[in-house]
């Protein structure tokens, strides 16, 4: 979390750019879709035929297993580019487009085989979750192929899946928050919906970076670690 932090103040604009266009990649989705009709603020009702709400399921549902997935993993790839100290821009958030098949294979095999692994029982779930969880990332930074991605993150996160589960603990609170707030302001019509908007963008905005900063410097020193590894085995 240090090493994060400190990522994250001296390339704040940088991560903070990066989120932004995030940010606005959503915002302009859910303007498109509400034109389609398949998302309307809370008190207002779209009207559509049912072709264009099928038509807008459909993008919808490309967009979120398709392209979600690549630039949410080019953004951990940006926070590990600065990192390492390297010259990053805001191109780093399409490098996972070069090998789209890879990353796409890594986030959603590791996302299937941890939803197994609740379903059977929920240790199962959180250890495969933690053991993989640097596939996409790994199939971005070392261009490997999808298997070899998930071996890499396997052997990557061997003895540390205790720090690493603190770790996304310390990650997933505020997107729970969101949610609780989200679940009061949008079902039991406790809260001020926009009150709801205003924690989910604070999240993004304010804490995002930092934790993608954060999840990224735990991969590099993991990484390093293995690195090192390597090196006195060949010297030995």
């Amino acid at each position: 979390m240090a090493l994060g932090w400190k990522t994250f103040s001296l390339q704040r604009w940088l991560l903070l750019a990066g989120i932004l266009l995030l940010l606005a990649a959503g915002l302009l989705q859910q303007l498109l879709l509400g034109i389609m009709g398949t998302f309307s603020l809370p008190g207002s009702e779209a009207i559509t035929s049912s072709r264009e709400g099928g038509f807008a399921h459909v993008l919808d549902s490309l967009l979120g297993f398709l392209v979600w997935p690549l630039l949410h993993t080019g953004y951990l790839y940006l926070a590990l580019r600065a990192v390492r100290g390297e010259a990053a821009s805001l191109r780093e958030l399409l490098a996972p487009f070069r090998r789209p098949l890879s990353v796409l294979g890594a986030y959603w095999l590791t996302t299937l085989v941890t939803i197994i692994g609740f379903v059977l029982l929920v240790i199962p779930g959180i250890a495969w979750g933690l053991k993989f969880m640097f596939s996409p990332l790994v199939a971005t930074d070392k261009g490997m192929t999808t298997l070899d991605a998930m071996a890499e993150s396997g052997a990557l996160t061997v003895g540390h899946r205790w720090a690493l589960l603190g770790l996304m603990i310390v990650i997933a609170f505020p997107y729970l928050l969101a949610g609780a707030v989200g679940y009061l302001a949008l079902v039991e019509g406790l809260v001020p919906w926009g009150w709801w908007l205003l924690v989910v963008y604070g999240v993004e905005l304010l804490v995002r970076p930092w934790l993608s900063a954060s999840l990224a410097a735990a991969y590099h020193d993991l990484d390093g670690v293995r690195q090192a590894l390597r090196s006195r085995l060949l010297e030995a």
